[in-house]
């Protein structure tokens, strides 16, 4: 892996030794990798969705009402 100075340049040694055809085939491969790396970096730094627990009683019973008045009384409030 190139890390160093010395390192880039024999990188760069190599590659201007290919013929062109193969340098264009170089520079595809390095925007791949550079794409690659920002999607990488870019799906990290998305947030994942928040997962809930679903708690389930059951159906409901059929004469079960929510009208205010049945569940709190009509006292004028």
């Amino acid at each position: 892996m190139a890390t160093g100075k010395q390192d880039t340049q024999a990188l760069i040694d190599k590659i201007r030794s290919l013929p062109t055809d193969r340098i264009a085939e170089v520079e595809d491969f390095v925007d791949f990798l550079k794409t690659r790396m920002e999607q990488q970096t870019t799906a990290n730094n998305v947030k994942k969705p928040l997962v809930f627990p679903v708690v389930s009683v059951g159906k409901w019973p059929e004469d079960l009402s929510l009208h205010r008045e049945d569940m709190y009384g009509n006292d004028g409030r």
